[in-house]
């Protein structure tokens, strides 16, 4: 179900493109009009396109976060930052960000004990472990 935002967005693209096709079949009058027209249909469209960028880094963004609770599920419900960078192949950076994604929605936390065991950050995937089944 599409959300107030993306419905509000549609609507706007929808209602500048409604006054930038107004404004072009005005230019067979006034042709100083076409520019504005063009300009209009232009943004309308720039938004669709934005929104549909946007949709589209969320999918991604889910995806990458699916596939770090598989990898933790893989890996008895531990994962680190190299971990996940290594085994899906992103670069350090996403990896972190998607971490902390999880972290943020609370599906996973770090776990200080493993961290001083290991030396290095170590996020524990609620749901993850056999234990936790």
């Amino acid at each position: 179900m599409p959300s107030i935002s993306d419905i509000l967005s549609y609507l706007l693209s929808a209602v500048l493109i409604f006054f930038g096709l107004i404004f072009l079949i005005a230019s067979t009058i006034e042709p100083m009009r076409v520019l504005p027209g063009i300009a209009l249909m232009g943004l309308g469209g720039l938004i669709i396109y934005l929104r549909h960028m946007l949709r589209e880094a969320e999918a991604s963004e889910e995806k990458l976060e699916a596939a770090v609770i598989r990898l933790a599920k893989r890996k008895g419900g531990f994962v680190s930052i190299a971990d996940v960078s290594s085994e899906l192949n992103l670069p350090v950076e996403l990896a972190k960000k998607i971490l902390e994604g999880l972290e943020r929605k609370g599906l996973a936390f770090l776990d200080f004990k493993k961290i001083g065991d290991e030396g290095v950050e170590v996020y524990r995937i609620l749901g993850a472990s056999e234990e936790e089944s």
